[in-house]
């Protein structure tokens, strides 16, 4: 695959995951404590979308992103770094708001961790954080 292709795969894998996630978290947060059959029922199709788009998003997004970092020698710049940290960061957020979704689908109303009720602007941020990161490159120390 060519270089713009690759890059245009992870962009649009990037989207799809960001989106995804937020969508989620906005879900836990509003939905919290909701037992009722129309937000159960909600809930189990953001499971759905969660297992079969955000998920795959994720992981196209971290295969086509390891080989833009290989090929474009960014794997000693400073910035990548930061923008893996903040991926790896938001990985384990994903597993939280698909376990919270899953466990808010089958109607337990506890309510899920402060952490996982402002996933959605957190994710918002981090994204935005890479996002800048990704277009700028910044050089730092050079």
């Amino acid at each position: 695959m060519d270089y713009p292709s690759l890059k245009l795969l992870h962009l649009i894998a990037a989207a799809t995951w960001l989106s995804g996630l937020v969508g989620n978290g906005l879900a836990v947060a509003l939905l919290a404590g909701s037992t009722s059959a129309g937000s159960r029922a909600l809930l189990g199709s953001l499971c759905t979308w969660n297992r079969w788009v955000t998920l795959p998003a994720a992981l196209l997004l971290l295969a086509a992103g390891a080989s833009i970092a290989w090929v474009g020698g960014w794997l000693v710049m400073p910035w990548l770094w930061i923008k893996l940290a903040l991926v790896a960061a938001l990985l384990p957020v994903q597993i939280g708001l698909g376990r919270a979704l899953r466990q808010m689908a089958g109607g337990d109303a506890t309510a899920p961790p402060m952490l996982l009720r402002v996933a959605a602007p957190a994710v918002f941020c981090a994204g935005l954080i890479i996002g800048v990161l990704a277009l700028t490159k910044p050089a730092w120390g050079a």
